[in-house]
């Protein structure tokens, strides 16, 4: 770990949080996208449910990734945004 910046953990470290939140979204019963009458329809928007903590949790480990192959820029965008994802995550679940 030595050979990233203690400011790029930091923000790739704070894509971990919807990992701990995922039994929420697991077993929660969270529908921030809506109810459906179709059985289709309810599977797609709990894929997508579970999208919201899946995707900041792979994206921490592709940004470290990108950064330490030398595109460091994309690596801190991909964390930024990843972020983002996170705070509306964050929003979804607990506000």
């Amino acid at each position: 770990m030595k050979q990233f910046p203690w400011w790029m953990l930091a923000l790739a470290g704070l894509n971990l949080w919807p990992a701990v939140a995922c039994p929420f979204f697991l077993f929660g019963g969270l529908h921030p996208f809506g109810a459906s009458e179709s059985a289709w329809v309810e599977g797609g928007l709990y894929i997508l449910t579970q999208m919201l903590w899946i995707v900041p949790t792979l994206a921490f480990f592709a940004s470290l990734e990108l950064f330490r192959r030398g595109w460091e820029r994309w690596g801190v965008v991909l964390a930024v945004v990843s972020l983002l994802l996170t705070v509306a995550m964050g929003f979804w679940v607990f506000g």
